[in-house]
């Protein structure tokens, strides 16, 4: 059974095999429930959520968090630290300085890295400096592994969850897998079994060199992939493969992860 809803900025699909409809059907939905409390929790647009009050508040006061939500943060903290700061979630400045991001209530936000992001163990925020968190590189991987593990707690045992690409497959079923290669639409990659797989581009990437104006025909043309045993992982290390340009980059063996470049033919670098 495979259902499908618009959420995360994207259309996320949930396919489950091996149960009856009607579980089936109770596990899907509450595999969704847990993908739109991320979104609740986590969207920058939203001023109620968590990165919205953390954004307008906690530079002046600590911010109390959703556990979800410290978890990411503290996974963005150590893949920052890890990558020497390619990987950086205090990228809000820079986005809404382009215009990609509003900037609603934000004329605070000034120019700065994630080093500012304070996260105690009461699960409060504060910020040393008046940065502006978007945790739109990680987040939507998250939301997979919480279906998934949504997924898992209702009985399924094979299952596969796609989120615009970032993807995580649950099951001892090789799944054939697709990557989105700009220009050349999806070409096959491989198969996968119990792990998962993002891919960006180098216009959807923004970390410590900024991101381009826009794509155009100069632009980057290759897809950059990463598979990991999460898609947390996979996500957020999709942005330091980017931004390196380097798949035998440290920061894949560290945290368990394979990655790879591809061009018009397809043609992979394994880390």
């Amino acid at each position: 059974m495979r259902r499908a809803r618009p959420l995360l900025g994207t259309i996320v699909e949930i396919e489950v095999d091996g149960v009856a409809q009607a579980d089936a059907e109770r596990a899907i939905a509450r595999a969704f429930e847990a993908v739109s409390l991320v979104q609740r929790l986590m969207s920058f647009h939203d001023a109620g959520s968590d990165i919205g009050r953390i954004n307008r508040a906690a530079f002046r006061k600590p911010v109390a968090v959703h556990p979800w939500t410290a978890r990411v943060l503290r996974h963005a903290a150590a893949f920052h630290a890890a990558s020497n700061g390619l990987f950086d979630c205090a990228v809000g400045f820079e986005l809404m300085r382009r215009e990609l991001l509003p900037s609603n209530d934000l004329d605070h936000v000034c120019k700065g890295d994630f080093s500012a992001v304070r996260l105690s163990e009461d699960r409060s925020v504060r910020l040393t400096a008046a940065v502006a968190i978007d945790l739109g590189g990680i987040a939507k991987g998250y939301a997979v592994d919480r279906a998934v593990a949504s997924l898992r707690a209702a009985g399924v045992r094979c299952a596969t969850v796609n989120a615009g690409g970032d993807l995580r497959v649950m099951g001892e079923i090789d799944q054939p897998i697709h990557v989105h290669v700009p220009g050349r639409g999806l070409l096959q990659a491989g198969l996968l079994r119990n792990g998962a797989i993002a891919t960006s581009s180098s216009f959807a990437t923004v970390g410590r060199n900024g991101a381009p104006e826009s794509p155009d025909s100069t632009a980057d043309r290759r897809a950059y992939s990463v598979v990991a045993p999460s898609c947390i992982v996979a996500d957020s290390l999709t942005k330091i493969l980017v931004q390196s340009g380097e798949p035998q980059h440290p920061c894949f063996g560290r945290f368990g992860a394979t990655a790879f470049i591809s061009g018009g033919d397809l043609q992979s670098m394994a880390a």
